[in-house]
C-alpha cells in the first residue's frame, strides 16, 4: 500500500453517508493512507467491502454523532439529493474555510443545495462511475468501476493527489455540464424502467422496453442540448451501446431503493428532465409519464426475490 506519508500529506477525510458510493470511496482513501471517518445514522462495527478478490476490512472510524467531530480537510458527501438537508449538522461540524466538500451524486443539479450549507468551504461536484451494492449497514459489494469525473482545475489536481495510491480513476472534465447530462441520459432510462418493472438490466432485452429506453434518452438529449450540453443523436446511440455492456444481473439504485422501501430519486433524474423541459418549452411526454408513475408509487409489499437482489443496492454507474 502506498501511504500518504510517502511523498503526500496524510489528510483527514469524513465520508457523510456510508452507502455503496460512500463505502467504496472511503475504502479507497484508507488504501491511500488517509485518516477516514464514516459519518452515519445507523451504527455498525466496521466497513467491509466485498469484491471478486475477497473482503476488504476498512480501517475507518464510524461516527454517529455530529457533536463528536471537528473540521476536516475533506468531506465526501455521498447521500442522495433529497437527504442533503439532513446532513446540515454534519457539514456544520466538519467544515471550515480550509475544507473541500466533494459532492458524489446523480443528476445535473450537483451542488445547488450544498453550497448554502457550507458557505465557508470549497464545494466540488463529482460524477460517480462504479457498480456497487449496499448489502447491509457496513457491508458493500463492489462489482466494478472506480471513476470520478470532476471539473478541470486546481481542485481536480488536489483530488488526484488525495486518491493517489488508491486505484481510483479521477478524470478532470473541461465540460462537466455535458458529462452530467450524458450520464443523466442513461439514468433517466434505466433507473425508472428497472424500478417500475422490478427487474434488473435483463429487462432491456425486451424490445418494447428497449424502445422506451431509447425514447427517454432522446427526450433527455433534446433538453440537454437546450440547456447547453454538447449532446447529439450520436450520443444517444453511443449510450445505448454502452448500456449493452451491463450484465443482465446488474441492478440500479432506484430498483433497490424501491425494494428496500426507501424514497426514490426520481426528482433528480426524470424530474430534472421535466423541470428543464418546461423552462425551454420542450415536450417530454415519456419523462413526464415516468415522473408521474414514480411519484405515485406507494410502499412495496413484496420481497427482494422479484429481482434477486439485496435491499439497499446502488448501481452508481446507472
Amino acid at each position: 500500500m502506498t501511504l500518504a506519508g510517502e511523498g503526500e500529506t496524510r489528510q483527514s477525510v469524513a465520508v457523510v453517508g456510508a452507502g455503496a458510493v460512500g463505502g467504496v470511496f472511503a475504502s479507497a482513501l484508507c488504501r491511500a493512507g488517509h485518516d477516514v471517518s464514516l459519518c452515519v445514522r445507523t451504527p455498525f462495527d466496521e466497513l467491509v467491502i466485498e469484491t471478486s478478490d475477497g473482503e476488504d476490512h476498512v480501517p475507518a472510524t464510524v461516527v454517529t454523532d455530529p457533536a463528536a467531530v471537528r473540521p476536516v480537510d475533506w468531506v465526501l458527501l455521498a447521500v442522495k439529493s433529497f437527504d442533503t438537508a439532513g446532513t446540515a449538522r454534519w457539514l456544520a461540524a466538519l467544515c471550515d474555510e480550509h475544507t473541500t466538500v466533494v459532492v458524489l451524486r446523480n443528476g445535473v443539479e450537483l451542488t445547488d443545495d450544498v453550497q448554502p450549507l457550507v458557505p465557508q468551504a470549497t464545494v466540488v461536484p463529482a460524477l460517480v462511475y462504479i457498480q456497487a451494492e449496499r448489502l447491509a449497514p457496513g457491508r458493500i459489494r463492489h462489482g466494478y468501476g472506480n471513476r470520478l469525473d470532476v471539473p478541470t482545475g486546481p481542485d481536480a489536481d488536489q483530488l488526484i493527489r488525495l486518491f493517489r495510491g488508491s486505484g481510483t480513476d479521477i478524470r478532470p472534465q473541461q465540460d462537466l455540464v455535458t458529462a452530467a447530462w450524458r450520464k443523466l441520459m442513461l439514468n433517466a432510462a434505466v433507473n425508472p424502467l428497472t424500478a417500475l418493472t422490478l427487474r434488473r438490466m435483463e429487462v432491456m432485452g425486451d424490445g418494447m422496453i428497449l424502445e422506451l429506453a431509447e425514447g427517454l434518452m432522446r427526450e433527455t438529449q433534446v433538453v440537454a442540448e437546450a440547456v447547453g450540453a454538447r449532446l447529439t443523436g450520436a450520443d444517444v446511440r453511443q449510450t445505448l451501446e454502452f448500456m449493452k455492456d451491463f450484465s443482465d444481473g446488474n441492478g440500479t439504485s432506484m430498483l433497490y431503493d424501491r425494494l428496500a422501501g426507501h424514497p426514490l430519486e426520481w426528482e433528480a433524474l426524470n424530474g430534472a428532465v421535466v423541470r428543464y423541459a418546461e423552462i425551454y418549452g420542450i415536450d417530454v411526454p415519456l419523462n413526464r409519464a415516468m415522473t408521474a408513475l414514480l411519484h405515485a408509487l406507494g410502499p412495496l409489499h413484496t420481497t427482494a426475490t422479484a429481482a434477486e437482489g439485496p435491499a439497499g443496492a446502488h448501481l452508481a454507474a446507472a
